[in-house]
């Protein structure tokens, strides 16, 4: 009997200079932490600019990580699969309940662009659960003041998170969650990338961030929270080229295998995989352009992908199931 053949995987295209790896240390000096922060930047500024077919789907799995540790910070821990679950089974203008609402205050970053206005400060402070107990205006323009000049990239950034801490009367986890998602957006803008990469939240939990003998987290502005934020510069950088490679070598897959998927429509759900990081059938057959394949149709053909090893079946449930690269 004939067993199926393994996938064949394309080779991970590497997006760092092999020297930078292992030298983000924990005990570094400030001055080697903006170094080695600056370098892991220049490597991440590839993939931003590049704007190549896969990048949709990266931001949104960055999206993805930096809500599971928001939640984790919150006090209301979440796994991915359930932060997904949250936004992917809500119906379109639904509430996708606090969680959910996490995740899109970070998928919101990665798709801005253009000035900051209070609009949109507002807006993402309602979904990290912030009341309005600050001059968002003020902030806002401020923001937009570091963002346009001043201190370097990582320098400017990090004044912005600290800023917020600084305008708001009580500094809840909340207030500093809008704090990493204003440093990041300050951070894109300095370094002239096209839109923002949730990074400084994604290690904010790591050993560097803690101090004493209980390992408390370092809060905005405290002693030696700078030197951190450098450091989780660093560490968060390199870590996002990884998942850009590996979000790479998925998507050269997915483009193996294209040609052999005959279904009409299948060339939108393709493009749909590399756009998002999961995809709930049922929601396909009528939301893409030229769409004209039934549900069952769209079911059978994530099912195909899945057995070409181009796409993955991410929930382990037998309904309600959500496909990704």
């Amino acid at each position: 009997m004939n067993r199926p053949v393994a996938p064949t995987f394309p080779t991970a295209v590497s997006f760092t200079a092999p020297w930078a790896r292992g030298s983000i240390l924990p005990d570094m000096e400030e001055a080697e932490a903006a170094f080695l922060a600056g370098a892991a930047l220049q490597s991440l500024d590839g993939p931003i600019r590049d704007g190549r077919e896969w990048t949709g789907m990266w931001r949104a799995r960055m999206a993805l990580k930096a809500a599971a540790v928001s939640a984790s910070i919150l006090g209301q821990p979440e796994e991915e699969g359930s932060l997904r679950d949250a936004v992917c089974l809500t119906r379109p203008g639904g509430d996708p309940g606090p969680a959910g609402r996490i995740l899109l205050a970070w998928r919101k970053l990665g798709r801005h662009s253009g000035l900051l206005d209070k609009e949109t400060l507002v807006v993402a402070a309602e979904r990290f659960g912030l009341k309005p107990d600050c001059d968002f205006a003020e902030v806002a323009t401020h923001t937009e003041r570091l963002a346009q000049g001043g201190s370097l990239g990582p320098f400017a950034a990090i004044e912005a998170a600290e800023h917020i801490a600084g305008a708001i009367s009580t500094v809840t986890a909340p207030a500093e969650l809008l704090g990493f998602w204003l440093a990041d957006l300050v951070l894109a803008r300095r370094l002239k990338w096209p839109r923002p990469v949730p990074l400084l939240i994604t290690q904010v939990q790591k050993p560097f961030f803690r101090v004493g003998p209980g390992g408390r987290r370092l809060r905005i502005g405290e002693a030696g929270w700078r030197r951190a934020c450098l450091i989780a510069y660093g560490q968060a950088a390199l870590e996002a080229c990884d998942a850009a490679a590996d979000a790479s070598r998925r998507a050269e897959r997915l483009k193996m295998v294209a040609p052999k998927l005959r279904a009409k429509g299948s060339a939108h759900i393709v493009e749909a995989l590399l756009e998002d990081d999961a995809l709930l059938p049922s929601a396909c057959t009528g939301a893409l352009p030229g769409q004209t394949m039934t549900d069952r149709a769209v079911r059978r053909l994530f099912e195909r992908l899945v057995s070409l090893g181009a796409a993955r079946e991410l929930t382990g449930r037998s309904t309600f199931r959500l496909y990704g690269l």
